[in-house]
């Protein structure tokens, strides 16, 4: 039978149903389309639950009947013991609310204190009233938890903040303690405009909904963006130490000494935090989003490494990969390429860059539909000292290797690497074929002395010549 029948035939809602499939008391099984298939046993076991929930026994006791850990007649004298001790329990209440009555007490004349300790005589004798601690909201002790939930609602913050840099301006928050702690500050700032609104929209962030938690007001309902804003604001200066570095650790540890006492931290003192189940399988749910927030981090990472541009260049484009690359991988900004792949010089009047012929050599461009497939360089040296170009063969090299089609952000870092590595020194003859490209270099040099790798002295009496010409050609 289906859900409709089983509803009709016991007089209960499907939520009940529902309910206690969800708690294991009963176990249908599945049609082939996937629907519920209700028996005449599954029929006679919700009768039993019906009958035995109406008779106060606590779902506990269902269970351990229904796996034969306790008998019925057992627990049918357990539970006539507890239904007699709760009549004797509200007997006395009835009999102190007579005498109360009697007393003709209203309520702004009301002395507590009197009747209060009549019931603590009253309890010293066995009698139970109901207790006060039940009038509480429901809150969360499970300290781990939260504080894992929190840290992964402030990583998907700080994965936010480093999107908007990376995507954004094409950069990486700087090393060092200011740095830190500016890129600390504004990622609290930004979740202190989203915290609230996911409260006050869903009632629970990314890293609570993980775990199972939920944040509502004493009512029950959602906070609205003040309530949530006012807590975490009390929760950032509490719980968080301001973000002092040291401070908060010192904060955190507090607090969670506090959870395991049971005490309700400031912040949850007018809210209701609840937890769904505690499941193992949240915490590999927790270590899949850390593991995928790694993963986003270090594309966000090579998408700054990578020059720009990663699809066939245009002058232009080559151009703004080979500027990129510069500034990047550390090269003194003294010349810098043009739209048109030309040089324009950018330092001061008077500044030389060591590493760098100034003015660099003039790069020829190889064309193909307005597609750059090679360039080059020539140099001839005059009879003086000679530095090397190192530099303008590794960053037009940088520039080109993107738009490959064999190279993209899951390799360029091995790539890049493994490139690189071939390049010889200007002063040696050298070619070698990568990811498309084709990689030469050719030096013819008399006169000179080599002093290491990027400088060449002249000899004195000796007449110097030079001549080295530089080619990157992509495969056609």
């Amino acid at each position: 039978m289906n859900i409709g029948q089983l509803e009709a035939a016991l007089g209960m809602t499907r939520a009940n149903i529902r309910f206690y499939e969800k708690e294991g008391l009963l176990s249908p099984t599945r049609s082939e389309n996937g629907y519920r298939d209700y028996t005449g046993s599954d029929l006679d076991t919700l009768r039993r639950i019906k009958l035995l929930r109406q008779l106060q026994f606590s779902l506990e006791d269902i269970r351990a009947m229904q796996t034969g850990a306790l008998d019925l007649p057992a627990a049918l004298r357990q539970q006539e013991a507890r239904l007699q001790r709760r009549a004797n329990d509200l007997d006395a209440a009835r009999a102190l609310c007579r005498t109360m009555e009697a007393d003709g007490v209203q309520y702004r004349d009301l002395n507590a204190g009197k009747y209060l300790e009549e019931m603590v005589r009253l309890e010293q004798g066995g009698v139970r009233f109901q207790s006060v601690e039940r009038d509480a909201l429901p809150t969360v002790n499970h300290p781990w938890r939260r504080f894992f939930a929190r840290s992964l609602d402030f990583s998907l913050c700080r994965l936010l903040l480093d999107a908007v840099l990376a995507l954004g301006f094409r950069t990486t928050a700087g090393d060092g303690l200011m740095w830190g702690l500016l890129m600390a500050y504004l990622t609290w700032g930004v979740q202190f405009l989203l915290e609230p609104l996911l409260l006050s929209t869903w009632g629970f962030t990314p890293g609570k909904w993980l775990f199972g938690l939920a944040v509502r007001n004493a009512d029950g309902g959602k906070l609205t963006f003040s309530q949530a804003f006012g807590r975490l604001s009390v929760l950032f200066g509490r719980g968080e130490g301001w973000g002092i570095p040291f401070y908060t650790l010192y904060r955190n540890y507090k607090s969670m000494r506090a959870l395991e006492e049971g005490e309700v931290l400031l912040w949850e003192e007018t809210c209701a935090y609840t937890i769904r189940d505690l499941r193992p399988v949240r915490w590999v749910g927790f270590l899949g989003a850390e593991a995928a927030l790694l993963a986003v981090s270090l594309l966000l990472g090579l998408h700054v490494l990578v020059p720009p541009v990663r699809h066939p260049l245009t002058v232009a484009e080559f151009s703004r990969n080979y500027n990129a690359a510069l500034r990047r991988y550390g090269g003194a900004e003294t010349y810098v390429l043009d739209a048109d792949g030309g040089w324009v010089k950018v330092a001061p009047a008077g500044t030389y860059s060591i590493g760098l012929s100034d003015p660099p050599p003039a790069l020829q461009y190889t064309l193909e539909d307005g597609v750059v497939t090679g360039v080059s360089f020539t140099t001839s040296a005059a009879p003086s000292f000679l530095n090397s170009n190192d530099s303008l063969a590794l960053f037009s090299l940088l520039a080109l290797l993107p738009a490959q089609p064999e190279v993209g952000l899951h390799n360029w870092y091995f790539a890049s690497r493994d490139t690189t590595s071939q390049l010889g020194g200007s002063f040696e003859d050298f070619s070698f074929t990568r990811y498309g490209l084709t990689i030469t270099n050719r030096v013819d040099y008399s006169g000179y002395e080599a002093v290491g790798e990027h400088y060449l002295l002249p000899i004195e009496g000796q007449t110097q010549t030079f001549r080295q010409t530089f080619s990157i050609t992509a495969a056609g």
